[in-house]
């Protein structure tokens, strides 16, 4: 085994980890919204946060390096004529990592902090987990995207 298929199995595990965990936590949040709790919602974007901290960051940082270590093997950078899917992979995909990072970490926590706000009403409280939904949702949109242009190499 080389270096360039242990870097694949990684991405490809980290990739479907971060999918499958994305998804799983939209639809424990949306679970949230629909209890009219407002102690239930701050507990969940808590624990969804902190999922976030702890696992789905390392975890697209994962997929970065060694989506950055397998184009320099198979010196795809270096092509003059880059096909669509190599650009769809260098460019959207480094910079979706890059803003999952960021957007997630801060955004996240600027949400944490106003849902445990006191003098907040429930309906506020949904309306700050539907952004955070929504958010979460988008990320899965762009990594169908990504996976459907990598696979289909147009």
């Amino acid at each position: 085994m080389n270096a360039t298929s242990l870097a694949l199995f990684i991405h490809i595990v980290c990739v479907a980890a971060w999918f499958g965990g994305v998804s799983m936590m939209a639809m424990y949040l949306r679970d949230a919204t629909r209890s009219n709790n407002l102690e239930t919602m701050s507990y969940a974007l808590g624990k969804a946060q902190r999922w976030n901290l702890t696992m789905f960051i390392p975890t697209s940082v994962l997929v970065l390096i060694t989506g950055v270590f397998m184009m320099l093997q198979m010196k795809l950078l270096q092509l003059e004529n880059k096909p669509l899917w190599v650009m769809m992979k260098e460019r959207f995909g480094s910079l979706f990592v890059i803003l999952f990072i960021v957007l997630i970490a801060f955004y996240g926590k600027k949400l944490l902090k106003q849902i445990q706000a006191t003098g907040i009403d429930s309906g506020t409280g949904q309306s700050i987990l539907k952004r955070y939904i929504m958010l979460l949702n988008l990320s899965l949109l762009c990594m169908v995207i990504l996976i459907f242009f990598v696979t289909v190499k147009i």
